[in-house]
């Protein structure tokens, strides 16, 4: 009977010892290769429906300092393909140098792929009542290595008469459509600054990590910028190596 009692005390510690390391202790570093998925796209700007979200790769590696028992720092270096599909439209009134003035709509059908090499400064709080289970939250800093739109567009104009009158064919149709397609690069800031939040678990050193983050940088760059900004979820998983 002592020996079956010393067995399971044997085991209980061994468990004890294994889940310790889902975990840096006080004083520890560790470094987590990872990678998943994103789902990504661009809020604010002039038409609020104009962007949808994309799906994209992610992938990096972290490294953790163990403040203490359950507050971990990490900084991280994650590529990440972000951006968002265009499918809208924006109208507004063009005025030529002539003085003529056109009411012009522009229908877009495409994406605009937005790359970075991101880099989050996150601190980890454990939940002891859970054990594995982390929230997080930090700053980040994003280098942009790649942007361009490539997008099918639609540009329909309509004359405005001096009356006030919309100049229509017969038909009641616009005067002018062209249809295009567009390829631009060189749109979106160089750096961008935001929030990431999330979540954790971590099981036998396997970690399972969900974020959301709120860009706060405005990313067009024209002399006219919109309000857009960043939103992006990444899922991934991830190994962490203890040193």
């Amino acid at each position: 009977m002592k020996r079956l009692k010393m067995i399971r005390t044997l085991i209980l510690l061994s468990c004890v010892a294994t889940m310790a390391q889902a975990q840096n202790d006080k004083g520890t570093f560790s470094i987590k290769p990872m990678a998943g998925v994103n789902v990504s796209t661009f809020s604010g700007g002039i038409v609020s429906d104009l962007y949808h979200t994309k799906a994209g790769f992610t992938a990096g590696i972290e490294a953790e300092y163990g403040i203490n028992n359950w507050l971990g720092l990490s900084l991280g270096l994650i590529y990440s393909q972000q951006g968002a599909k265009v499918d809208g439209s924006v109208s507004g009134i063009v005025t030529e140098e002539t003085g003529d003035q056109y009411l012009t709509k522009v229908q877009y059908d495409g994406k605009i792929q937005a790359d970075y090499l991101n880099l989050p400064l996150m601190a980890n709080f454990y939940i002891p009542v859970i054990h594995g289970l982390a929230l997080k939250t930090g700053i980040q800093m994003g280098i942009l290595v790649k942007d361009r739109m490539n997008a099918k567009t639609i540009v329909e104009t309509i004359k405005i008469r001096t009356s006030g009158y919309w100049d229509l064919d017969e038909t009641g149709n616009y005067l002018r459509m062209t249809e295009t397609n567009v390829s631009l690069s060189d749109i979106c800031k160089s750096i961008d600054f935001g929030i990431p939040i999330g979540l954790s678990y971590e099981y036998k050193n396997v970690t399972l990590d969900a974020r959301y983050y709120f860009g706060l940088t405005k990313l067009d760059k024209t002399e006219d910028p919109e309000n857009t900004r960043n939103r992006c979820l990444s899922i991934t998983l991830g190994y962490r190596f203890h040193l």
